[in-house]
């Protein structure tokens, strides 16, 4: 029993003498590369305001916008005109009124009036100069 008694001291000896390892440390996961930036929002087009009330050529006009189209209505001869904002300050138009209609090419100047040109049928000059200024509403 000597015997047995001293070899299971040795084992435990030996157990106790050896350092158990736990199960390995698992390496923390590689940390995940922070999202990219978010784009910049879309810079906001830069557009002339055309909306407002004017006297013209052909007496009161209110225009209205709605991001690149302007529409205006001129009493003076009861006629009406559908514009599409080109570049920031330019107008393409096709105007309309009983009996007639034609294009006009206008622009939108610093002192807030809108001026430029109009015709019959396709042309957009043929008919002379178109002015609009802004009065107070």
């Amino acid at each position: 029993m000597r015997t047995t008694s001293a070899c299971l001291m040795l084992v435990v000896s030996a157990l106790l003498a050896c350092k158990k390892e736990g199960p390995p440390q698992q390496q923390q996961a590689a940390a995940e590369p922070p999202p990219p930036p978010a784009a910049p929002p879309a810079p906001e087009e830069k557009l002339a305001d055309f909306k407002g009330t004017y006297v013209s050529n052909w007496g009161k006009a209110k225009c209205t916008q709605v991001k690149r189209n302007v529409n205006c209505l001129y009493a003076g001869k009861s006629g009406s005109m559908d514009c599409k904002v080109v570049g920031e300050k330019d107008l393409d138009c096709d105007w309309e009124e009983p009996g007639a209609s034609g294009k006009a090419k206008l622009a939108k100047k610093d002192d807030g009036k809108i001026s430029g040109t109009w015709g019959n049928g396709s042309s957009a000059t043929n008919g002379g100069s178109w002015v609009f200024k802004p009065v107070a509403e």
